[in-house]
C-alpha cells in the first residue's frame, strides 16, 4: 500500500470513529432499552436500522459495540506491545539464566488452553455486571493473550543488539541498567514494536 492509499485509509478510519464517538451518547442511553410497541420493528425514520424482537434500537446497538470495539483493540494492543517490549527486550538484553526463563515462561503461556480459560472467565462473571466491567475484564484478557509471540521476537531482536558495538560502547561509557534498555535498545526495537502493534 502506498503513502497515499495509507493517508486515505486514516482519513476514513478517523471519520468514522468521529462519527461513532459523535453518536455514542445517545446510543449509550437507549442501546439496552425495550421499546416494546415497536418488537421487530423495519427500518425507519425512528429507528434507521428497525429493533429486533426485544424492541431494542439495532443502531444503538451497532454505534455502542462498533465504538467499544475500536477503542478496545488499539488500546488492547498497544499495553500488549508494552508488555512484551519490557519482558523480551529485558530477557534478550539480560541473556543467561534470565533469557531461559522468559523462553521457558512464553512456550508454557502459548500452550495453554486459552479458549477455555476465555469461557470459564466469562462463567464467573455474574449475569448481571456492568457492560464496562465486562469491556475491562475483556480488554485485560486481550492484553495479556497477545503479549507471548510478540515478545518472543523483541527477545530475539534484544538478543542480536546484546553484544553489538553500540552496547559495548555504551557498557564501557557506564551506561547500565535501565537507562541502558530506556536509551539504547529500546529505540532501535522501536520498527519490530511498531510492526507487531499493527499485526
Amino acid at each position: 500500500m502506498n503513502r497515499g492509499r495509507r493517508r486515505l485509509a486514516m482519513v476514513v478510519l478517523l471519520v468514522v470513529l468521529a462519527a461513532l464517538l459523535g453518536m455514542l451518547p445517545r446510543a449509550a442511553g437507549t442501546y439496552d432499552r425495550q421499546f416494546r410497541d415497536a418488537p421487530g420493528a423495519r427500518p425507519s425514520a425512528r429507528f434507521l436500522l428497525g429493533t429486533d424482537e426485544l424492541g431494542r434500537d439495532r443502531l444503538a446497538r451497532l454505534v455502542l459495540g462498533s465504538g467499544v470495539s475500536l477503542a478496545l483493540a488499539p488500546a488492547a494492543a498497544l499495553l500488549s506491545v508494552a508488555l512484551a517490549a519490557v519482558v523480551g527486550g529485558g530477557a534478550g538484553l539480560a541473556g543467561g539464566w534470565v533469557d531461559r526463563a522468559m523462553a521457558a515462561g512464553t512456550d508454557l503461556f502459548l500452550s495453554l488452553p486459552w479458549l477455555f480459560l476465555l469461557i470459564s472467565v466469562r462463567a464467573w462473571l455474574p449475569l448481571n455486571v456492568s457492560p464496562w466491567a465486562s469491556v475491562l475484564v475483556t480488554f485485560l484478557l486481550l492484553a495479556l493473550l497477545g503479549w507471548p509471540a510478540t515478545a518472543r521476537v523483541v527477545r530475539a531482536c534484544a538478543a542480536s543488539l546484546r553484544n553489538s558495538d553500540l552496547l559495548l560502547q555504551a557498557r564501557a561509557c557506564g551506561c547500565g541498567g535501565a537507562r541502558l534498555f530506556l536509551v539504547h535498545v529500546l529505540p532501535n526495537l522501536r520498527a519490530v514494536l511498531r510492526a507487531q502493534f499493527w499485526i
